[in-house]
Parts: C-alpha cells; sequence; structure tokens
C-alpha cells in the first residue's frame, strides 16, 4: 500500500491541478500499513496558491504497540514535483501540546525520506531526525535523538517500563538504526547518551538521580532453521550519579557492563558478559531466562579477587538489613563461583583472602579469616576455614582451624577447640540445618579454667580474683529462639552457678530478650567484696535468682533471695560494709545498736544475712531473713559475737534503677562510713 501510494501521488495531483484554476484537494485514505509503523484515518487537505498549503490529519498511527490518535501537520510552503514532496517550515501539532517545528523531503526517485522535528524554533531545543532509505526488498532508517525527554521516549516503552519513566528527568542523545528486507526488520544499532537522569516509582522502592551513562547496543536476524533468533551485543557504562533498586543503593563510578547474546520467542540467552564495579573488581556472567515470564534458568557468575569492603557495603549488606548481622562491616578479598541450573543452586565456591570481620556494635569481630568454602546441592564437601584471631563479646580469641563439613542444606564440626584467654572452649557436635523459618543450630560443650582476672579486664569491670570454668550441655537454635537443655554449670568466686531453663529471644537482633532460673551456691563474699569499693565481708551466701526475664539485657521481672549458706565458717563484716547494706534499704535505714561506741570498731561478727527483691514493673520489693522481724523494718544483717550489729532495712519498695544508682555509687566511691 505504501509503495503504491508513493507511485501515483505525484501523477494524481499534477493532473487534478491541471483540470481546475483554483483547485481544491482533499484526499482521504483507510488506513496503510508497514513492518513497523501503521496508520489509519488518514486525511490530506491541498489549498492555496500553486497548492502550497498542506493539512494533513491522522486518526491513529501506530508503531509497534505504542499508539498516538488525532495528529495534525501543517504546512505553508509546501512543494511538489513529479519525483519529489518537502516541506520546510511545517507545524506539527500532538495531543495536549503545543505545535511543534518540523520539516521532511520525500524522493520517489531516491526513495529517501528524511524528517526533522523540534519542539520549539530555538537552537539546541529538544528534537528529532528521522531518516529512511529504501531500494528493493532492503530498507534503512535512522532515528538521531537531540536533547530529547526521557518522558517523552518512555512513551515508546512497554507499560511497566512506560510507568517508572514517565514523570522522569533527564535527557538523551544519539542515534538508532534499523535495518530490514522483505521479512522485516533485521539488524537494530542503538548509541546512546543519557544526561541527568532522574526517576522514581510510585512505591519508592526503585530511583534513580542524575545519572549520566552510555549505552551501545547492537542485534543482528540470524538466518537459519530456527524463526526469529536475534544475536545481541551491548555496553553500557555509568560513570555519575545514584540508583536505589530495593534493597540496593550504588553510584555511578565508573561501572561497566559488556555483554552478548541470543534472543528468541521463548529465550533471553547471556552467553558473555562482564560487569566491572569500580571499587569491587570484575564478575564474569552468563545465562538463560525464559520468556515472556522472565524468569531465571540457568546462570553462572565467576569472580576472583574482589574488594570485599565495597562488596559487602554495597550487595550484601542491604539483605541483611532486618536481620542480625545488619550492622557488620567487613574488608579483605574474596571469590566466588556459582552455578545455577533449572532453578535452584548447584554449585557455590568461595574463597576468602586476609578477610576481617567485624561487628559494629561489638558483639565479636574475627580477623585474618582465609577460607576455600566448596558447597555442592549433592554430596559432602570438607572446607579449609582458618582463623587468626578474634574476640566475643569483647573476649578475645586464639587461632583457630574450623573442620567444617558440608552436606547439602547441613553444617557439621565434630569437635573445635581453641583459646579464650588463658583457658580453652571445647566446641562438640555443632551441627546447623537450613530450614523454611531459617538456621537452626546445637551444639555443647566445656569451657576449662578462665582467669577471673584476665576476663575482668577484657570486659572492662572491676577486677575479680579466681577462676571462671563450666560445662555447657545441649544448645540449640531454632528461627530466633535460643534454648539449653539442662543447666550451665559454672565455677565462680569459690562457689558454684546453675543456670537453668534458660531461653533466649532474638539473640543476635537489636532488643534480645531472655529467660531463666539462677542458683548460686557457697559464694565467697571475701572474693565477691573484694572486687568492689564496698567494704569486707567475711562468710558464704546462695543466691537464687527465679523468673528472671530481661529485655535488651536489662531485667525487667524477677523474684531473688540471698541468704547466708549452711555450714561454719567466719562470719565478719566490715564497717563500710555496715554502712553501704543499710543504704540499700533507704536514707532512713541505720544499724540497731548502740551507736555511742561503734567508731572504734573496724569490723562486727553476725550469724546470718538475708535480702530479697521482687521485680514488677520497675519496682523492687525487698525483704530480709524471713525468721527475724522488726517492727520497724526488715532484717538484712542479724548481729551475732562481740561486736555484733543488726542492719535494718526500712523502705520496702525502691524504685529498681534508683536502686542499681545507689550501687553504683556505693562501688565506685571508696568513702568513709561516718557513725553518729
Amino acid at each position: 500500500m505504501v509503495k503504491l501510494l508513493v507511485a501515483i501521488l505525484p501523477a494524481s495531483l499534477a493532473i487534478i491541478l491541471s483540470a481546475y484554476a483554483d483547485p481544491q484537494i482533499i484526499l482521504s485514505l483507510e488506513d496503510i500499513h508497514s513492518p513497523i509503523l501503521s496508520a489509519k484515518a488518514i486525511q490530506v487537505r491541498l489549498a492555496g496558491p500553486q497548492m502550497s498549503l498542506l493539512e494533513l490529519e491522522l486518526g491513529e498511527v501506530a508503531i509497534k504497540e505504542k499508539i498516538w490518535r488525532n495528529l495534525r501537520f501543517s504546512c505553508h510552503t509546501f512543494q511538489f514535483s513529479k519525483d519529489l514532496i518537502s516541506c520546510d517550515d511545517g507545524i506539527l501539532r500532538l495531543p495536549k501540546s503545543a505545535g511543534m517545528p518540523a520539516a521532511f523531503r520525500f524522493s520517489s526517485r531516491n526513495k529517501s525520506l528524511d524528517v526533522k522535528i523540534k519542539t520549539t524554533a530555538k537552537e539546541g531545543s529538544e528534537g528529532w531526525g528521522l531518516t529512511a532509505r529504501w531500494g528493493g526488498p532492503a530498507w534503512e532508517g535512522r532515528l538521531t535523538l537531540i536533547n530529547s525527554q526521557v518522558s517523552r521516549i518512555a512513551e515508546l516503552l512497554p507499560d511497566k517500563e512506560r510507568e517508572m519513566l514517565a514523570s522522569a528527568k533527564g535527557r538523551v542523545n544519539g542515534t538508532a538504526r534499523l535495518r530490514g528486507d522483505a521479512s522485516g526488520l533485521a539488524a537494530i544499532e542503538a548509541n546512546l547518551i543519557v544526561d541527568g537522569l532522574a526517576f522514581s516509582d510510585v512505591s519508592g522502592l526503585h530511583a534513580g538521580e542524575n545519572i549520566t551513562g552510555q549505552i551501545i547496543a547492537k542485534a543482528t536476524r540470524q538466518n537459519g532453521e530456527q524463526v526469529n533468533l536475534w544475536e545481541w551485543r551491548s555496553e553500557v557504562t555509568w560513570p555519575q550519579g545514584e540508583v536505589f533498586w530495593q534493597p540496593l543503593y550504588f553510584t555511578g563510578q565508573g561501572h561497566r557492563f559488556i555483554a552478548r547474546g541470543e534472543v528468541d520467542e521463548n529465550v533471553i540467552r547471556l552467553l558473555e558478559g562482564n560487569l566491572i564495579l569500580s571499587g569491587i573488581g570484575e564478575a564474569g556472567l552468563s545465562g538463560v531466562m525464559e520468556r515472556p515470564t522472565n524468569t531465571l534458568h540457568d546462570f553462572d557468575l565467576s569472580a576472583d579477587n574482589l574488594e570485599l569492603s565495597g562488596l559487602f557495603s554495597q550487595v550484601v549488606k542491604p539483605f541483611l538489613a532486618g536481620t542480625s548481622f545488619t550492622e557488620l562491616k567487613a574488608m579483605g578479598h574474596a571469590g566466588i563461583q556459582w552455578r545455577y541450573r533449572n532453578g535452584a543452586s548447584e554449585l557455590i565456591n568461595l574463597n576468602l583472602s586476609d578477610v576481617f570481620v567485624e561487628d559494629e556494635r561489638e558483639r565479636f569481630a574475627l580477623r585474618g579469616v582465609n577460607a576455600s568454602i566448596p558447597w555442592r546441592s549433592q554430596g559432602v564437601s570438607v572446607t579449609d576455614v582458618s582463623i587468626q584471631s578474634g574476640q566475643l563479646l569483647r573476649i578475645p580469641i586464639g587461632e583457630l582451624r574450623i573442620p567444617l563439613e558440608i552436606n547439602g542444606q547441613n553444617l557439621n564440626i565434630p569437635r573445635l577447640t581453641f583459646s579464650v584467654l588463658d583457658g580453652e572452649f571445647t566446641l562438640e557436635n555443632f551441627s546447623a540445618s537450613h530450614l523454611a523459618q531459617g538456621w537452626s543450630w546445637q551444639f555443647s560443650g566445656g569451657l576449662s579454667p578462665v582467669s577471673m582476672q584476665a576476663l575482668t579486664k577484657a570486659l572492662g569491670s572491676r577486677p575479680m580474683h579466681g577462676t571462671l570454668s563450666g560445662t555447657i550441655p545441649r544448645v540449640s537454635y531454632t528461627g530466633t529462639t535460643l534454648k539449653v537443655d539442662g543447666a550451665l554449670l559454672f565455677k565462680v568466686f569459690d562457689g558454684t552457678v546453675e543456670l537453668r531453663n534458660m531461653v533466649v529471644l532474638d539473640l543476635m537482633g537489636r532488643a534480645p530478650s531472655l529467660v531463666a532460673d539462677l542458683d548460686m551456691r557457697n559464694l565467697d563474699l571475701d572474693l565477691l567484696t573484694g572486687m568492689f569499693s564496698f567494704g569486707n565481708m567475711q562468710g558464704r551466701i546462695d543466691v537464687a535468682v527465679n523468673g528472671l526475664e530481661l529485655f535488651d539485657w536489662k531485667p525487667i521481672k524477677f523474684d531473688a533471695s540471698l541468704v547466708s549458706s549452711h555450714g561454719n565458717y567466719p562470719r565478719r563484716i566490715s564497717q563500710a560494709a555496715v554502712q553501704n547494706i543499710s543504704s540499700l534499704g533507704g536514707s532512713g535505714a541505720a544499724a540497731a545498736i548502740q551507736r555511742s561506741f561503734l567508731h572504734i570498731f573496724e569490723e562486727f561478727g553476725y550469724t546470718k544475712i538475708g535480702w530479697s527483691c521482687s521485680l514488677r514493673n520497675g519496682i523492687c520489693q525487698m525483704g530480709g531473713i524471713e525468721s527475724e522481724h522488726s517492727p520497724q523494718g526488715y532484717v538484712i544483717v542479724k548481729g551475732g559475737g562481740i561486736p555484733a550489729i543488726t542492719v535494718i532495712g526500712y523502705n520496702r519498695n525502691v524504685d529498681w534503677w534508683e536502686l542499681i544508682s545507689r550501687l553504683e555509687r556505693i562501688t565506685q566511691k571508696n568513702v568513709k562510713p561516718i557513725f553518729q
């Protein structure tokens, strides 16, 4: 239809003009079809002296799937001859837009069409140029973009991409070339430069700002048995700008992507790709994506010597948001090989070289990590992992080598021993599995004697004496819950500590919670009080804390009691300790004894100590020795021997944090007690 119109239009116009002195010609066409463009409801009107006025109305124009309606074009210096039709001062009007300067030149002899459109007549304004050449079955078209608005180009895109870029800002310069033959489109080449691109979608999950980049692409239809098979190549460079693509955030620093592949009606094949991320490294890519669902079917990734700091902060860390590892940072180098087939991972090889990993909340740190970790979806693989040093909750740990076995989604460590300060920690029968609700693991172990002096120094707390050792029964973790089966047993202050019924929720989260029961037996008061500026006490005590509940490691509920241990042992209390214990009962508490001569004694005897606290809603309800009562309050220390002393508490209900504040003042200041 197009070729027929080209042949008959100049001749028809010449015949009509010779027949009438002052003619007006109206030509109507129902539709025009071509491989790329189609038009409907076409009306052409020629009028004026020498038929120099041209008015063209197009009811509908479609390029591929994009449709424009009610287009109008007018020209006041329209020229035509037997083999040439041209206009140098035309105006193109689109719906809801002002008229735009336009010009065209059509030559039937040269079989060519040239069209130029600008938004305004100003120099440097937005414009487009279209040239077309044809001869025989072959044809060629070239589109030139000059400062073209991204939002206008978005109108040619599919719905999803068009919605995102419809309100985008930025300009595009460059060319797009199309070649074809009787079979249709045969080749596409594009070289486009984007400047100042800014976009966002309604959800706010995808956005970009001040983006500059270049896109070079080429696609060629292959002639063979397979219908509609295309080979393509592309190169994208991104020197400037910012992009947020949930959850990733990147800044343009010279990133490049070079690729080649094939595409047909069923799949997109990436035969070879090279992704270069500035500050991170290079990765080789290949894969297959199914059409039209765009589902990834196969994928291969291979990268060596990646800079882990940039890789972790820009690529890995965003996916950890909301997990226990949100505040990690890492340095060193990494290599990775990943093979994905039929919608599932088959192989992952991870290599780490001189890696440093640190939790910014100071929960743990690992230094000098070197590892070769091969993972297979089927079969058992053995890793080689070594760590030069590290720390856990500020406690330093020594060099260790981890005999990790991997079987699909299951991890196992039969036995692992490493130094902790001047002792050793033994991990036994560690196993972990990845379940639908997340990772699940369990282990048992033990701690050989560790110097309390070294431990308290590492924790930055007041020095303690003695040793810490213990046995760890089965510990399990599922989802976000850690549970201890049995009791954790430790030896400290020459006594025993037993932690039972322990459950921890959200262990590595921002606000962990814990419930447990604590039982401490036969603790040496001399060792315990010696670490604080509390005053000296001699004797032994038992402490029970039932129904302990912590939130963010702060107590919110418990029932605690402290009593003297059974047995024969020296029971002495210094004058400073008496005053400090008395102050815990409130400012009105005093020693119930003759005060006139107390100042001459450095220490006193006692027969029993008892104190209790039931914490609810931030209030500690306090009590003393259950068998002893006082009209004024409750007995904390019952006197005995010569000289003897009895300490009475008066305030039953004390704000918990006020009580802690009093303890801090007592233990941090070595204030000499005064009795009157």
